[in-house]
């Protein structure tokens, strides 16, 4: 009986994993009435790797950072091999936004980009978005999973 009980749990652990191997844990950001879905970035690991090392970010999604305090966050772009817009955010409030960020040429100094105000959250998206579904300073912001 007891080693039906041991397989049976390891079945069970096998189908969940599975799951969630095709459907990641991840949230949506709702600004004005475009839905985006995305990563959550919220241990220390993950901030530190971003979107960084990657080919590409799926188009219309981002990676969120998520913050449990407000503070004027430094980001860079080690490692990026697409461009960004960086959309920073206070509470749920678009507090300013840097489009167009280029990835850096190998051997190039990464910039810094720091907002003006405190934040608590960051989303990276694609570079354009903000300009293609019109992303403007005091939108606001909403979230969902």
């Amino acid at each position: 009986m007891r080693k039906i009980v041991i397989v049976l749990l390891f079945v069970l652990l096998g189908v969940v994993a599975a799951y969630y191997l095709r459907h990641p844990l991840g949230a949506k950001v709702k600004i004005g009435d475009h839905v985006i879905p995305v990563e959550l970035a919220v241990t220390e690991d993950e901030k530190q790797r971003g979107l960084g090392f990657r080919p590409s970010l799926a188009p219309d999604h981002g990676m969120l950072f998520v913050y449990d305090h407000k503070e004027q966050f430094n980001f860079w772009m080690r490692g990026m091999q697409f461009p960004l817009d960086f959309i920073w955010i206070d509470g749920g409030t678009i507090a300013e936004i840097t489009p167009n960020i280029p990835a850096p040429k190998p051997g190039e100094q990464l910039r810094v980009y720091t907002p003006k105000s405190e934040i608590d959250k960051i989303l990276e998206v694609n570079a354009g978005m903000v300009e293609k579904y019109e992303i403007r300073v005091g939108d606001t912001v909403e979230y969902t999973n």
